[in-house]
């Protein structure tokens, strides 16, 4: 039964129609509590975390405790108590002067498309919420409200009557806007345990609108999506800025799909570098998902290899491996595990600066063990990853090692061999290793090899910086001697 009633008068309903309205016609039941298991992909992970330092998660990662147990037993204790209710009797809101009719992609509150997890991360106060975009077993795609009460979070969907009226508990409205600020604004409870929304967490400056975003030319395809060139409008009196987009493909894409495909985005947020690519931010509110990045009009490295290899100079090929170097030692201190090192996901701009990319497989963490191996990149990965599954700052060492082989030969790794479980095998039981190319000058191919040795007595990142800048001080040196006549013996 659906009523009207006045704020102003609290003790007051008056009838607007008279709409018998059956829980059991409305899915998925009585109660609107959403658990864990409700919103749990039927795909199961393949992949055991070593530390608990290598779990990472979607955008907007911030520290706070996992509340997951607490809520999802709350909530399955009250969705079961709440199988005995029949019937539902909601009130309309009749003029409440805090209606404004906004849509709900505008709202400060609403973050779009965001995991369990990563909304309980952002609760941090009594009351705290917001609203988001989740994927429920048997219902597809809803809206749902987080909040933090008495130290658990809680998870609502906002339900439909079949009047077309949006409701949480007792109030319906004709748009999720106004029912939302109605419950904040007058501290009006929306669950029977007392449970109120008082702040809402806002969306913040990485969260875009896809308003802001203008898709230009494609330039390939990724993994889950397409990627192409674009513009991004970041203010009236800001130029606009060249951008690479990542989208998500079509509509029907798992929850477990749209977690891995935005974690790549949940990393870079946390990397500033020069010699790493630079997020921009994420657009979630709705399809397709995009992920903006800075534009590197070089393109890949690869790309330049394949195409002017005999135009690269060894000073522009060491300056290449020095670049990514350094990158790579960012990320080592940052213990982000790239997992996927190669010159295809190294980018140039348009100063030929290069940019570690790509980071779909990343992970944060010293280590992790992958208890498959599938799809994975064999030519560039380590034998202990090979052999155990085992991932660290180590085996990306080891790929910078084959990078530098790439970048001085111009060719692929063991291309002489075809089947890649050929590789494998021959990597594993027969010690096969790259050798130098030729022509590459001395210090280089030490480098190379010293990546490839056990993983006890590989270099860090660090110490291969520190290498690069011995030799550098030593050409400097050279050079200003060469000038001026005399040799550093002298």
């Amino acid at each position: 039964m659906i009523t009207s009633h006045s704020p102003g008068s609290r003790g007051i309903t008056n009838k607007l129609n008279d709409v018998q309205m059956e829980r059991s016609e409305m899915a998925p039941g009585p109660d609107l509590m959403v658990t864990a298991e409700d919103e749990k992909s039927k795909s199961t992970s393949k992949s055991i975390e070593e530390t608990k330092d290598a779990k990472t998660a979607i955008p907007g990662a911030v520290t706070a405790p996992n509340l997951s147990n607490a809520s999802e037993n709350k909530g399955a204790s009250a969705s079961q108590n709440a199988r005995i209710i029949r019937k539902l009797k909601l009130r309309k809101i009749a003029n409440w002067t805090g209606c404004n009719g906004a849509q709900l992609d505008d709202e400060p509150f609403y973050h779009g498309y965001m995991s369990r997890d990563e909304a309980e991360r952002l609760m941090k106060n009594q009351g705290d919420f917001l609203l988001r975009k989740t994927e429920i077993q048997k219902r597809g795609n809803c809206i749902c409200v987080t909040v933090l009460w008495d130290n658990n979070c809680y998870h609502m969907i906002i339900e439909r009557a079949k009047s077309g009226l949006f409701y949480l508990k007792d109030f319906c409205f004709e748009n999720m806007s106004d029912l939302i600020r109605y419950h904040q604004q007058n501290r009006v409870e929306i669950y029977h345990t007392g449970i109120k929304l008082i702040s809402w967490v806002v969306r913040e400056e990485w969260q875009l609108y896809h308003e802001q975003i203008s898709l230009g030319k494609k330039l390939g395809n990724g993994e889950f999506g397409e990627v192409f060139q674009g513009v991004l409008s970041v203010g009236v009196f800001t130029k606009d800025v060249d951008v690479a987009i990542k989208t998500m493909k079509g509509e029907n894409v798992t929850a477990d799909e749209k977690i891995t495909f935005l974690r790549e985005a949940n990393l870079m947020l946390k990397l500033h570098h020069k010699n790493v690519v630079r997020l921009y931010g994420v657009a979630t509110q709705k399809e397709p998902i995009m992920i903006v990045m800075e534009c590197c009009s070089g393109g890949s490295l690869r790309g330049r290899l394949d195409k002017n290899f005999d135009e690269l100079s060894e000073e522009t090929q060491r300056k290449f491996a020095k670049q990514i170097a350094k990158g790579m030692r960012y990320l080592e201190e940052k213990q982000v595990i790239h997992r996927d090192l190669a010159a295809r996901n190294c980018l140039l701009d348009k100063n030929d600066t290069c940019k570690i990319s790509d980071f779909g497989l990343s992970l944060l963490g010293k280590s992790h063990k992958e208890r498959k191996l599938l799809k994975v990149p064999v030519r560039w990965l380590a034998p202990e990853t090979l052999s155990k599954g085992i991932y660290s700052s180590k085996s990306d060492v080891w790929s910078f090692g084959v990078v530098c082989f790439e970048i001085f030969s111009g060719k692929y790794p063991y291309d002489e061999i075809k089947v890649l479980k050929e590789v494998r095998k021959q990597i594993l039981e027969h010690g096969l290793r790259l050798r130098p190319p030729e022509k590459i000058p001395k210090f280089d191919a030490d480098l190379m090899l010293m990546c490839f040795d056990k993983v006890e007595t590989r270099p860090t990142f660090e110490e291969i910086c520190e290498k690069y800048k011995e030799v550098s001080h030593g050409i400097s040196f050279g050079s200003i001697a060469q000038k001026f006549g005399f040799n550093k013996n002298n």
